[in-house]
């Protein structure tokens, strides 16, 4: 099975029956609205519309929960090292792998270097679940060479003068702690080099850990995916969407240029199914629950047509390509 649809799943799900109970009471509160109006019903009483108050109140803090529920909580634990290494080195590559978590803005971070110390000791896996954490991240660095390792006596790379390198393997895993499962393991081989009359060590790792900040955005997107709707169509020119309203805003773990792919509902043989239609581009998040997006020129006139048709419209983040502007 694959986890990504079993990270995502849970708040999906609940966002759905959150739509249907939703969809009920709201009808439901009209018929009753109605009835009293017309005085088709002597049996429906204020005290029976007051109750479906409180339901249809308990369901829109129900509903406002399965959206929030979409940023998980990540607990990032101290990293380790297979090999000796100077405390600073690992330090700056763990924050390197946070940083660049926090900015897909997908997840929130409990980082367990900023947590208060306590006279019990806790497992990782125990740690995080203190802090209502629904996954673990470790790192190990599993090996490094460096011109000056901070370590040895002398430089490991007889390179020339004023030229430094510096090479690391790091073991990135994330584990579901509900079960204890791991979800997602993988090893990250990074260099860099820093050379000419501003060289340093410093440097060399500052290079080597670039790509870093992408790849974390890359495995995050992966794994932790929104969903959402279009809830309206905003311009087109006669034959194609150009941009178009969503149900997510500034207050759900998206970010402005965020991609979703558009699933547009079908039945085949009486079954509900979902096709990718095109592809949308946040441009501006304008309100908590609203975004502006730009259409993608490839499936705009798909889109126009479906909205056109009032066929439903979901969104599925996308992970993120190299190249996307």
């Amino acid at each position: 099975m694959d986890e990504t649809a079993i990270i995502s799943n849970d708040s999906s799900l609940i966002f759905f029956f959150m739509c249907v109970l939703y969809d009920y009471l709201t009808k439901k509160m009209l018929r009753i609205k109605n009835n009293i109006s017309t005085f088709a019903s002597k049996t429906i009483t204020f005290e029976t519309m007051k109750i479906h108050y409180i339901l249809l109140s308990c369901i829109m803090l129900c509903f406002s929960a399965a959206i929030y529920a979409q940023k998980q909580t990540v607990f990032v634990d101290d990293f380790n090292s297979d090999i000796k290494v100077p405390t600073n080195v690992l330090a700056q590559i763990r924050a390197s792998v946070i940083n660049g978590i926090i900015k897909t803005n997908r997840v929130s971070i409990v980082d367990a270097l900023t947590i208060p110390p306590t006279e019990e000791t806790y497992a990782p896996i125990e740690n995080a679940l203190r802090y209502r954490a629904q996954y673990l991240l470790q790192g190990r660095l599993l090996n490094r060479e460096a011109t000056d390792d901070g370590i040895s006596p002398q430089k490991q790379f007889h390179s020339r003068e004023n030229s430094y390198k510096e090479e690391f393997i790091l073991s990135i895993q994330l584990v579901r702690t509900s079960d204890g499962t791991t979800i997602f393991s993988r090893n990250y081989e990074e260099n860099g080099s820093s050379s000419g009359r501003e060289a340093s060590q410093y440097n060399a790792l500052k290079n080597a850990l670039i790509n870093i900040p992408y790849k974390m955005r890359t495995f995050i997107e992966q794994y932790f995916k929104v969903h959402g709707t279009i809830v309206e169509l905003v311009t087109d020119n006669g034959r194609k969407a150009k941009s178009v309203y969503i149900n997510l805003g500034y207050n759900d773990p998206i970010t402005e240029g965020q991609r979703f792919d558009v699933i547009a509902e079908t039945t085949i043989n009486g079954n509900l199914m979902g096709k990718k239609i095109g592809e949308i581009r946040i441009k501006e998040m304008t309100g908590p629950k609203f975004s502006l997006c730009k259409v993608m020129s490839k499936g705009g006139e798909d889109i126009l047509k479906a909205l056109q048709k009032k066929t439903k419209l979901h969104i599925i983040s996308r992970q993120a390509r190299l190249f996307d502007d």
